[in-house]
């Protein structure tokens, strides 16, 4: 048995088709024929069904290519394990962030984290918090930062790095307008613009007052982006909802129509997730610190804020 047959079988399991796998490891298709093949005879088991067009793990298979994936990515660990060797904080990172922290997160500390640790080279992919963890365990990504609290499965770090305050961004042409603080039960859902559902921050909005997407008439429009859901608002009139970080990038002329929620300050906690076994922990652990560094200050405290939860279970 060998790491490149445990690979095949995982893409397979993944891809669902010997060409895919072929395709995305840049071999032949009788070549990972031939390995999966070798890899079931020596097991003494049929590791997947190839009775139906998609070519599906069996049960046994299942249990193997979790065991597997496990192995894999110890392999790839004990591979970058040089890297815990050397004193100069240098190496590569793969990142996964969702799409509504990553452009208002990103521009605030890369160019310092550029400037103090030029030798550590980061890849920056945005993806859901579904995606994350998965890459997370498949050793896609070596580390996520996303919203919490979510209800995880997986043998996971949780490190926090600061808390975002909701806001409201409100038309100039909305009753509400006028107010600096506005109270969200007064709010007329049917004017309120919000993102996908399956979006944890959409399932936080929906936690901080029940609301559905607002469809206003013949018009429904549907976004997993926040500078979108803005633009409705400038050209649509009505409401939505920001995290701060967004409201930083505001040009000035549009500043007035930022208004704070009445009441407590409601937050999403923003974290850092990794693997308890990863490796590269001490450049998550430096990106974290220069990320700490670069949010306003007011962020890093929970203290007198509310945690908002999110919806989100891992399967």
């Amino acid at each position: 048995m060998t790491l490149k047959q445990l690979k095949y079988a995982l893409a397979l399991g993944r891809l669902g088709s010997y060409i895919g796998v072929a395709k995305s490891m840049g071999v032949s298709q009788p070549a990972v024929s031939l390995q999966i093949q070798a890899l079931e005879e020596e097991l003494g088991i049929i590791l997947f069904d190839r009775s139906t067009k998609s070519v599906e793990p069996t049960l046994n298979g299942i249990a193997f290519l979790e065991k597997a994936q496990s192995l894999v990515t110890e392999s790839r660990q004990l591979e970058d394990f040089a890297i815990l060797l050397s004193e100069e904080i240098q190496g590569d990172v793969c990142l996964g962030i969702i799409p509504t922290l990553s452009p208002f997160l990103v521009p605030l500390f890369i160019d310092d984290l550029n400037k103090r640790y030029p030798k550590i080279k980061l890849k920056i992919q945005e993806a859901i918090t579904e995606d994350i963890l998965r890459g997370i365990k498949n050793g896609t990504f070596h580390g996520g930062i996303l919203s919490t609290p979510i209800k995880l499965k997986s043998n996971l770090v949780l490190d926090p790095l600061f808390y975002e305050r909701f806001y409201l961004y409100v038309s100039d042409k909305h009753e509400l307008y006028s107010q600096d603080e506005i109270d969200i039960k007064k709010l007329d859902y049917s004017d309120v613009w919000l993102l996908k559902e399956g979006n944890c921050f959409m399932d936080q909005v929906t936690n901080i007052c029940s609301i559905q997407p607002n469809s206003n008439g013949n018009f429904v429009y549907e976004s997993n982006n926040i500078d979108a859901l803005r633009r409705i608002v400038e050209y649509k009139g009505g409401v939505t909802f920001l995290p701060e970080l967004s409201t930083l990038m505001i040009p000035s002329e549009q500043e007035e129509m930022i208004k704070v929620i009445k009441g407590k300050k409601r937050v999403r906690e923003v974290t850092m997730v990794s693997l308890k076994t990863e490796v590269r922990r001490n450049l998550l652990n430096v990106i974290s610190q220069v990320i700490k560094d670069s949010v306003p200050s007011q962020m890093l405290s929970w203290e007198d804020k509310e945690i908002v939860k999110t919806n989100f279970v891992e399967k």
